[in-house]
């Protein structure tokens, strides 16, 4: 099976794409994850840069926290440069209730994936990879496209040493006690009582508060 993935994800990686709705969820992470697209640059932020693959936007940026839009939903990034600074790591356990749980890792760097079914037959998705995190509900039929999305970008996200020290200095990201925290998912951690509204282009679709989708300082 595993030489299976390799031989798919090495053909992925030769042709430059994949067919997202045929490929399964390890084969969208290992292709997305070595996706030669990350080495290219195309937003700036705060401390660091990243790609953003093309058929999104970004609606708000306020620093550490990022909403990005797609077709039908609204993905919410956080950039912990805390954890980056100090080289932050924290052990992931995959949930086997989840109804799709995976640590990732690539080199040096790691995170997870986690997939849980919310209400309405909505999927919440959280990704932490490369000391960032996006969260976002999707249909279970957008769930393929949605990942590799997340992925790709978590992948390509490079930080400006230099200017987060320099943030760092000026006291700019001295966070408070109730900081997010990024290694940690929303069945565990403690922000279950802070909802934000998650918007859906489809007018016909009820919307669902999406809970605990970053919290803004």
């Amino acid at each position: 099976m595993k030489k299976c993935v390799l031989l798919l994800t090495l053909l992925f990686l030769l042709t430059g794409c994949m067919p997202i709705n045929k490929s399964s969820y390890e084969e969208i992470i290992s292709f997305s994850l070595n996706n030669q697209k990350i080495n290219f640059k195309n937003h700036s932020s705060f401390g660091y840069s990243y790609y953003l693959p093309k058929g999104l936007m970004v609606l708000e940026d306020q620093n550490s926290n990022v909403t990005i839009k797609s077709e039908k939903y609204n993905m919410y990034l956080y950039v912990d440069l805390i954890s980056y600074q100090n080289k932050i790591k924290n052990v992931y356990v995959e949930n086997n209730t989840s109804y799709y749980s995976k640590t990732i890792s690539n080199g040096d760097f790691f995170g997870y994936v986690e997939i849980n079914l919310r209400e309405n037959e909505k999927y919440l998705i959280e990704i932490m990879y490369n000391y960032a995190k996006i969260e976002v509900i999707v249909n279970n039929k957008d769930i393929k496209e949605m990942l590799s999305y997340a992925i790709s970008l978590l992948s390509s996200i490079s930080y400006n040493d230099k200017i987060i020290e320099n943030m760092i200095g000026e006291d700019i990201l001295n966070y408070n006690e109730n900081e997010y925290n990024i290694f940690e998912t929303i069945s565990s951690d403690n922000h279950l009582g802070n909802d934000k509204g998650n918007q859906n282009s489809d007018t016909n679709e009820s919307q669902l508060p999406d809970t605990d989708l970053i919290i803004k300082r």
